[in-house]
């Protein structure tokens, strides 16, 4: 009996430092934490957006936003400059790198003519940037130019995930996977490690990109309502649309190129960074460990040197 307490308690130990060390692994290179205080409800009618002047730790790096709750850049806002908008959703606001190393901030420094003003958010999809630029353009006559960053989930729109296929009917395994992931740090980085070169995510978000999909044209017909707004004031609006990782590896651009199209008919520029980046020596660098979305400081500077062009 002595000698099975002591092989238990030497497993518990064991797994206790396990997981202790998982936890410190997945602070390093892993860390989703996000400070929901920085948020600021209905700024732009029903769509919330950041504070003004807030400091935060946002996926372990620090997150400054300006006096117009704005995320940071490297230059400082001059009055005596045109406004350059950018819009997008996380990938654009760049959680999981600094302030200076997003491409809004490095953008910043190539042209320096204009304030370039990063108007991004964790969770915005295309419905949301109607509201911003809406909101943001009402009283504005300085903005010069929009580049609106279009991501393959901004194709949800007003849906919300709980409501979205598969996600809204998650069966008993599903629910208890995602309870280990959130109790369990060892689990965590074991799945993460199994799964970090796995497509799913864009195989999910495939589904949406057809064209009698009715999240599809919702989702085109808000790129359409953005370049009104913009056209109505003379102001130059184009589309960037950033690739998930694994396709950069299929070389699957479906999504893309039925973007393209339509904006095509409605003569909206658009440009595609899958390209260039496809190109680059090396593309598992260009995103943060285990992420098919979201860009690494090597991915922030390649897209840079893609609007750059």
């Amino acid at each position: 009996m002595k000698k099975i307490l002591i092989n238990i308690l030497t497993v518990v130990i064991v797994l206790l430092v396990i997981e202790i060390g998982s936890h410190f692994v997945l602070a390093k290179i892993y860390n989703r934490g996000f400070d929901y205080s920085v948020f600021s409800p209905n700024k732009y009618f029903s769509t919330c957006g950041l504070k003004e002047n807030a400091n935060a730790i946002v996926w372990g790096k620090v997150f400054n936003t300006d006096d117009a709750g704005r995320r940071k850049n490297k230059t400082a806002f001059d009055t005596k400059k045109k406004k350059w908008l950018f819009i997008g959703d996380s990938v654009t606001e760049g959680v999981g790198v600094d302030d200076t190393s997003t491409f809004s901030s490095l953008h910043a420094d190539v042209f320096k003519e204009y304030n370039i003003c990063n108007y991004s958010l964790i969770g915005y999809s295309s419905a949301d940037y109607v509201n911003v630029l809406t909101s943001v353009l009402q009283n504005d006559s300085n903005t010069e130019l929009v580049t609106l960053f279009y991501c393959l989930n901004d194709v949800y729109g007003n849906t919300r995930t709980k409501e979205l296929p598969v996600m809204a009917k998650q069966n008993i395994i599903g629910q208890l996977n995602g309870l280990l992931q959130n109790t369990c740090n060892t689990y965590k980085l074991i799945k993460l490690f199994f799964y970090q070169n796995s497509n799913r995510y864009f195989t999910y978000d495939l589904q949406y990109y057809k064209n009698d999909d009715e999240h599809f044209t919702q989702s085109m017909n808000d790129l359409r309502i953005c370049d009104s707004l913009c056209k109505a004031k003379n102001i130059y609006f184009n589309v960037v649309m950033l690739p998930y990782q694994s396709q950069l590896k299929s070389k699957n651009f479906v999504p893309q190129q039925l973007v393209k199209e339509y904006c095509g008919k409605d003569s909206i520029e658009f440009s595609d960074a899958s390209e260039y980046l496809s190109k680059q020596a090396d593309i598992h660098p260009l995103y943060l460990f285990a992420d098919e979305i979201h860009f690494s400081e090597k991915g922030h500077g390649a897209i840079a040197d893609f609007l750059s062009q």
